[in-house]
């Protein structure tokens, strides 16, 4: 299928010395059209950079080089990719602007250019001539993968996904707890941290705002903290078996039945309500989460709706617009907590709810590394294992006009290949590769991540006069 390495013409590559062979394979897998555009521009790329004598490089040589890898990446794309004609039509201006540099052809009509590919270059020749719908393969022949040249290009199109845990090849393996017999690790070390970082943040604040001057309403402001801390505990206690779910059920309604009480906040009705609004939202998790315990058993998990939006969600907004203006201690405490309940209830809704937002594409995330017909790699705060068997849901658009969206969900089996902490993203990396996916499938993603690599050199180049046209 188009997108391959071996179903785009390297024979402009092929010609080039070595060392510029070397450096032109490494461009392809790395670079994307917008910058390969803008280092032809330049008369340079950085990947210049590994040449053993940078002093030699010859200047028409890297504009070759460049020009060379241009050929292989647009004659890599499907035309199906779901871009405008006019986009379409400049990445053709494109394809002849490296010829240019390839042919050594000044003014030569674009019939006698056509001719000349026609001899010198078939396969390229091949690319122009074909249909829209012609994907076939000019040859069979594969060629191998220099400088591990991956089968796809990888690249970001724009694309919301939510994924489930389906299981896992290590059979051997024991999951302990209730909670966590969905297999991901909620509680991972990049999620503490940035719970422990919180609370510390939390602390330093409340103690500037209060601890001299209002003792009491201190005491409360740790209070709320205490409860919080306390209902991490029993959740974490639980996911990795090291709370039975009795202990928890009595854990979660001793916490629950546990009121704060405002009397230190009776001077200040402001604060009061802003409080009693985190505390709402804090029963909320620690209701449901006790409802998720009781309902669930060792060999079924519970699954409720996604907790609905409360008073504090919509205020919070607010309140960090004004700490920006006019910075409190206070304030930035409250921010801090509410970030903190809000990735309780994160947990809460990837336990409970995971099935139930698949239905929902609202509620799926958009942050991801790249993707490739071949495989996905993602970023998420919550922890799986290597040879884990993921079900990824994932929404494109497959709309060839910028002005409008069509959206198209597509679902895929993936099995987990390699995880990277990335403690200055405070997530980790999850690469997948995917398993038996469909042509269809394949093709869909080629074509909307060839579609926003497009877009992107397209939007990026300076290649059009102010009447749009080239």
């Amino acid at each position: 299928m188009p997108g391959t390495h071996y179903d785009s013409d390297h024979f402009f590559i092929e010609l080039l010395p070595f060392q510029y062979k070397r450096v032109a394979f490494r461009i392809l897998r790395q670079a994307p059209l917008q910058i390969l555009l803008r280092d032809l521009n330049a008369g340079y790329s950085e990947h210049f950079n590994i040449f053993p004598d940078p002093n030699a490089l010859n200047t028409k040589l890297v504009e070759r080089t460049i020009s060379a890898c241009i050929v292989a990446k647009i004659t890599s794309f499907s035309k199906e990719s779901y871009v405008s004609q006019v986009q379409f039509r400049f990445v053709e201006e494109a394809l002849f602007k490296a010829f240019y540099h390839l042919l050594e052809f000044d003014g030569l009509p674009r019939k006698a250019v056509m001719e000349l590919l026609a001899q010198e270059a078939p396969k390229t020749y091949h690319w122009l001539t074909k249909s829209k719908h012609d994907n076939g393969k000019y040859s069979l022949a594969i060629r191998s993968r220099r400088e591990n040249t991956r089968r796809y290009f990888r690249y970001q199109a724009k694309m919301k996904y939510h994924f489930i845990r389906m299981g896992s090849h290590e059979t051997n393996k024991v999951i302990q707890g209730n909670i966590f017999s969905t297999g991901i690790q909620h509680f991972s070390k990049i999620v503490n941290n940035k719970l422990d970082r919180l609370v510390m943040e939390y602390l330093q604040n409340i103690k500037a705002a209060l601890q001299e001057r209002f003792p009491e309403a201190y005491d409360l402001f740790i209070d709320v903290l205490d409860k919080l801390e306390y209902l991490r505990e029993v959740i974490n206690g639980v996911s990795v078996g090291q709370v039975d779910i009795a202990n928890a059920k009595r854990f979660l309604a001793e916490n629950l039945e546990h009121h704060l009480d405002y009397a230190s906040l009776a001077q200040n009705a402001r604060t009061e309500s802003i409080l009693r609004d985190f505390e709402e939202k804090l029963n909320q998790i620690n209701r449901h989460t006790l409802e998720l315990v009781e309902k669930s058993t060792p060999h079924s998990l519970y699954e409720g709706p996604v907790l609905k939006k409360l008073k504090i969600d919509q205020d919070i907004r607010g309140y960090v617009d004004k700490n920006k203006v006019s910075p409190s201690n206070l304030l930035t405490a409250f921010v801090h907590l509410y970030h903190y309940i809000l990735l309780l209830e994160k947990i809460y809704n990837s336990i409970s709810s995971s099935n139930y937002i698949i239905i929902f594409p609202e509620y799926w995330v958009d942050r991801y590394h790249d993707l490739s017909p071949g495989g996905f790699a993602f970023y998420t705060e919550f922890l799986v294992d290597i040879n884990d068997i993921l079900e990824i849901f994932m929404q494109v658009n497959v709309s060839a006009d910028p002005k409008v969206e069509k959206l198209e969900i597509i679902q895929q089996r993936v099995k987990v290949v390699r995880i990277e902490e990335k403690p200055n993203l405070e997530c980790y990396l999850i690469a997948c590769h995917f398993l038996m996916a469909d042509d269809e499938t394949r093709m869909t993603i080629n074509n909307a991540l060839q579609g926003q690599e497009i877009v992107d050199a397209f939007n990026a180049a300076d290649l059009l006069d102010g009447a749009g046209e080239f």
